[in-house]
């Protein structure tokens, strides 16, 4: 499905968008902070109902406990590994470099292994937490499927219910309450997809203006961000079911972004940390040096990562597709 790839592409590219700065912003570049806002609202929200395409569109209900454990370890060795493995780096990384250079984040004792396992999104690999989650989503939404014999709709429900729970810390079930709903209805479109098509090539235009019109007026603040997240759904993926120039590119960064999202940061964070010691990021440096500079590695540094080194150790190349 060339029009996933490309929505993978585009939804990753905002992610890396969103970690160029990830504490104290630039100086006299507030139209990053405002962008960086807007996207906010929105993006992870895309994101995972992305993953839920994905995700529905393999799995299907089990009818006993073993087949059902068979599942969740099978989830666990796709998506963990690679969680512990770069949480454990940057922990490490962080540690080591703190002393010399700029860190954003900085490891404050070894507490800080504890908070990757059980508060992923206040450790120091908070920005891994996508996959921590998307983990118990996969979890959830096997045994829910399991039990309503292949039926999406109480996952739905599931997922609206949760907008009213109050945020837990505690394994990640904060951001698991507010995104689980979005995972949901990536379901929701795989079990009516030619509907759910035909509707969004109609209507994506219109979705996008207003979504536009939204993040515009400052209705995403709040609570306003839902009408943001699901307006993105048929605006962003209706417009990456066109063909365009550029979207054969997109589509091989959707098809990379996992390696992406596990070592985006990373490569930002490297390349901040050296041209830190160069030169300022305030001003007209950021727009015409360090932004461009910090998208580029922030992609580029993960893809040839994954395609020239990963492949020569083998455990490494597997946990990292």
């Amino acid at each position: 499905m060339h029009d996933i790839d490309r929505a993978k592409g585009l939804a990753i590219l905002l992610v890396v968008f969103g970690h160029v700065v990830a504490r104290q912003p630039p100086l006299g570049n507030e139209w990053y902070t405002a962008a960086k806002e807007a996207v906010y609202a929105f993006h992870m929200a895309f994101f995972m109902f992305l993953s839920g395409v994905v995700f529905f569109l393999r799995a299907r209900p089990v009818s006993d406990f073993q087949a059902f454990a068979t599942g969740v370890r099978k989830r666990f060795v796709r998506l963990m590994p690679a969680y512990f493995l770069f949480a454990g780096i940057v922990f490490a990384g962080k540690w080591g470099a703190q002393n010399f250079a700029h860190v954003d984040n900085p490891v404050t004792g070894w507490g800080g292994l504890l908070d990757i396992v059980l508060f992923p999104m206040q450790s120091v690999s908070a920005f891994l937490w996508y996959i921590y989650v998307l983990f118990l989503f996969s979890v959830c939404g096997l045994a829910l499927l399991s039990i309503t014999k292949g039926r999406v709709w109480p996952l739905v429900a599931l997922g609206v219910a949760l907008q009213f729970v109050p945020p837990v810390h505690f394994l990640g079930l904060g951001q698991f309450s507010k995104y689980f709903l979005f995972f949901a209805l990536g379901g929701a479109a795989v079990a009516l997809w030619e509907s759910y098509a035909r509707w969004v090539d109609r209507l994506w235009l219109l979705a996008m203006a207003g979504l536009i019109g939204v993040l515009a007026v400052g209705w995403d603040s709040s609570h306003g961000w839902m009408l943001a997240a699901l307006l993105s759904i048929p605006a962003l993926h209706g417009l990456c079911r066109r063909e365009f120039v550029g979207g054969r590119g997109l589509a091989f960064v959707g098809a990379m972004s996992f390696s992406i999202y596990l070592m985006n940061t990373m490569a930002i964070g490297a390349t901040k940390a050296v041209m830190l010691k160069f030169a300022s990021w305030d001003g007209l440096n950021f727009v015409l040096l360090f932004f461009p500079m910090l998208m580029v590695a922030g992609v580029l540094l993960p893809i040839l990562l994954k395609k020239y080194v990963f492949p020569k150790l083998g455990w490494l190349d597997r946990i990292t597709s």
